[in-house]
This record gives C-alpha cells, sequence and structure tokens, in this order.
C-alpha cells in the first residue's frame, strides 16, 4: 500500500498552484498502468518519471531534492533510512516506525495518510526553501549515522551478547595474541 496514487494527485496540485515538480518513482508492480494513466489523466505525466525497477537507490536519492513516501501501512521503511543517510529531507506519512524515524520539522516532515494538503504544503515548502530542505538533509543524515550507523550497530550487538553472558575476553585475546606471536 505505496499509495504512489496520492503522490500523483499532490503533484497535480502543486502544478495547479504553479510550482514545477518532478519526481522519479522507483518500482514495479501490477499497478504501474494505472499510476502513467492516472499521471496522464490529471496532466502530470510530463513531471513524472516512473524508473522501473532499480538497485541504485542511493544514486537516485543522490540526484533529488528529498523523498516523499506516501504509505498507507508500513514497517520501517529502509528508503527512509537511507534518504536520511544521504542527507536528504523525507516528507512521510504517519505509519508504521515513521514517526520513529523522522524528527517532524527538524529531518522531514511527518504528515497524516489522509491528509492531502498538509503533503502538497510541505512539498511546496521543501520546494520553496532550499535552505530548510539542505538543513532538514543535514540534520537526517547526523541522525542517520547516530541511530543507525555502524558504530550503534556494533555496540548494541556487543551490548546484546554481555547481557546473554559473554564475557569480552580481554585477558584470553592477549594470552593468543602472544601465543601466536611465539609461533
Amino acid at each position: 500500500m505505496k499509495r504512489w496514487d496520492r503522490l500523483i494527485r499532490a503533484i497535480h496540485i502543486v502544478a495547479s498552484k504553479g510550482l514545477t515538480i518532478k519526481a522519479k518513482l522507483a518500482g514495479e508492480g501490477p499497478l504501474r498502468k494505472d499510476l502513467e494513466q492516472q499521471a496522464e489523466d490529471l496532466g502530470v505525466r510530463h513531471l513524472i518519471e516512473f524508473l522501473g525497477l532499480r538497485s541504485d537507490i542511493c544514486e537516485l536519492l543522490a540526484s533529488c531534492s528529498f523523498l516523499v513516501h506516501t504509505a498507507d501501512e508500513e514497517g520501517s521503511p529502509n528508503v527512509i533510512i537511507e534518504a536520511m543517510a544521504c542527507g536528504r529531507a523525507v516528507i512521510a506519512t504517519d505509519v508504521g516506525d515513521i514517526p520513529f524515524l523522522i524528527s517532524d520539522g527538524i529531518t522531514g516532515f511527518i504528515v497524516h495518510r489522509n491528509d492531502e494538503q498538509s503533503l502538497v504544503r510541505h512539498m511546496i515548502t521543501l520546494s520553496n526553501d532550499p535552505f530548510a530542505c539542505a538543513q532538514m538533509g543535514y540534520n537526517g543524515r547526523s541522525k542517520a549515522v547516530r541511530d543507525f550507523g555502524l558504530q550503534r550497530f556494533v555496540s548494541e550487538t556487543l551490548n546484546a551478547y554481555r547481557a546473554a553472558g559473554w564475557q569480552d575476553g580481554s585477558t584470553s585475546r592477549k594470552h593468543i595474541v602472544n601465543h601466536s606471536s611465539s609461533i
């Protein structure tokens, strides 16, 4: 339930206000033809690039100003973390773990899944204010490194092992290193 139809309607509303916004939709599925037809019917097909299945998401994110994620149902979407890691502001619906990933107004905006006017308003805000967009992207990158980076992963993994009874064994490692160096 990615609800790309919602994004296409938002692009139509943004365009009707005189602002040109271009979108890249990555992914493939049975709704693609319907989405392309919706874009055509709303007169915004020229503003939307349907990319199909892609594996170069980081490169795509690097070429964009911000990410819009319009799902009705979601767990913890990797693309939001990837966008933040790439220094991109994120606008996303308030489903699944998204409210825990995005700091509303700081790393992006969280909108209620049925509030298309807020979605449109935030898309216009980020399109018209490159400084705010860049600042949110910078904040998102900092949060991604802090909350989802390798250092935290290693630290939490070791803490989980310690909580399960594993002991660091630093003296054992010294013994093994000394033993190995004498071979």
